[in-house]
């Protein structure tokens, strides 16, 4: 069986690692770094020591350089004995030796080792007579044994100090080092207690870091979720209304178009009872049977206009010249209605080039030019075409213009309503299969009333779909 686990449980394991990773790092970095500094401090210390004390024995007349190269004098050895001697009351102290430029012990609180180059670190003496300070850590357990130089079991830290004294070639030369070895317990312990609160600093800045990190996370983790459920329930919820909205537009289209066919068909039942009782009369019979071949035509044209508004939802664009088919469909409505009204075209010079479907912005075009006509068809008709540019997209814009009443501000707001129309005998699906043309390439239509009179219907379309 697979283990499932949460995205924050995810997080918190990888962090708490990396935080882990990172303080421990830290924390041993650190911590040698502590334990060279207390080192190196005590170090220094113990050379401010010495360095005072051979400089206040040398103002007084009592030490020079000659008492460590004629070490072996009676006097050379009570004059060092009376400048070192106070070292021995050092806390811890194990041993001290005090060698001379050539690396020979000039003098000791163990008087066997003077005279002998006893050291067990050399490399470190050497450094020491170059000019640094020098401080080891060491356990007298694991050394080689010397028999002249005993040091207690436990372990010990020994520090390597210069110290230089006037009149040493070159001035201010290193004249000798001294060799200072002590018990590293209290060190040890310092050192030990300084790490301790380093480590639980650490362990508390990283617990502190995981707790902000790990809280943020949740936080955003948490609201994300949130916000993904709500959004999906607001999807829901709003793919319920679109559904509930096209169920009732459907409702309402069906409603619609019974009732178009409704009314004509009710008309060719009356007539057919009407036609039935004048059968002795041919001329009635004339009559009544021309109204219901009108009421049959009623019917087909508004089941062809059906089916052009299912067309408008398949559109095939292609690059034409915009001038040119607007010309074209103006010059086909003048021959189907005789040349009235005048219509007249105004353009830019001259292609514009537009991607759409040719046959659907026809079929628009005309509807609006049939409109204009309709509303005075004694008057004029403009169609105007003009390349503009909206939101910095380049646009065609088609208005055509008439010179009827213009529109009541109730009508305007139901214009592109499927079905709604004013006009006798009318489907009021010309203008909803204008829109519809429109919208499917991107494009716009509005109407509006002139400041002259009249109404303007303006189709506006993206040069490119």
């Amino acid at each position: 069986m697979r283990l499932k686990i949460s995205a924050p449980q995810l997080f918190a394991t990888v962090s708490l690692l990396l935080i882990l990773g990172v303080a421990v790092s830290i924390g041993i970095t650190q911590s040698s770094f502590y334990k060279n500094a207390i080192i190196e401090r005590d170090a220094r210390t113990v050379q401010d020591l010495v360095q005072a004390l051979v400089t206040g024995r040398q103002s007084e007349g009592q030490l020079s350089v000659t008492d460590l190269e004629e070490y072996d004098t009676d006097r050379a050895q009570a004059r060092l004995d009376q400048s070192f001697r106070g070292l021995t009351n050092v806390m811890g102290r194990a041993r001290i030796k005090v060698f001379n430029r050539d690396g020979t012990i000039a003098w000791s609180d163990e008087p066997r080792l003077i005279g002998s180059p006893a050291t067990r670190h050399t490399q470190d003496l050497a450094r020491a007579l170059r000019g640094e300070v020098r401080a080891i850590l060491f356990d007298p357990e694991g050394a080689p044994k010397n028999p002249l130089d005993v040091f207690p079991a436990s372990p010990l830290i020994e520090f390597y100090v210069p110290f230089s004294l006037a009149g040493g070639e070159p001035p201010g030369a290193t004249s000798g080092a001294l060799a200072l070895y002590r018990s590293s317990d209290d060190l040890t312990d310092t050192i030990a207690k300084g790490q301790n609160l380093l480590w639980a600093m650490e362990g508390v800045g990283g617990l502190i870091l995981f707790a902000a990190l790990y809280g943020l996370f949740r936080r955003v983790y948490y609201g994300k979720r949130k916000a993904e459920s709500q959004f999906a329930r607001l999807s829901a919820e709003h793919t319920r209304l679109m559904q509930l909205e096209r169920l009732s537009a459907m409702g309402q289209m069906v409603s619609e178009v019974a009732h178009q066919l409704n009314n004509p068909l009710v008309g060719v039942i009356n007539l057919t009872e009407l036609a039935q009782r004048e059968l002795h009369n041919p001329e009635r019979m004339k009559e009544l049977l021309a109204e219901v071949r009108k009421a049959g035509a009623d019917c087909r044209r508004f089941v062809q206009s059906m089916l052009v508004l299912n067309k408008v939802a398949r559109a095939e664009p292609q690059l034409i010249d915009m001038a040119r088919l607007v010309h074209d469909t103006i010059a086909f409505f003048q021959q189907s209605l005789g040349g009235e009204p005048r219509i007249t075209m105004e353009a830019t010079q001259g292609p514009v080039m537009v991607e759409v479907d040719p046959v659907l912005i026809r079929n628009a075009l005309f509807n609006l030019i049939h409109n204009a006509a309709q509303a005075d068809p004694a008057g004029h008709v403009t169609v105007t075409l003009v390349l503009e540019e909206c939101a910095g997209v380049p646009r065609c814009s088609i208005s055509v213009s008439d010179c009827g009443p213009g529109l009541a501000l109730e009508v305007q707001n139901r214009l592109f309503t499927p079905f709604f129309t004013t006009r006798a005998g009318g489907t009021g699906l010309g203008l909803s299969i204008a829109k519809h043309i429109a919208v499917l390439h991107s494009g716009s239509i509005r109407a509006e009333n002139k400041r002259e009179g009249g109404a303007r219907f303006v189709i506006s379309l993206p040069l490119h779909a």
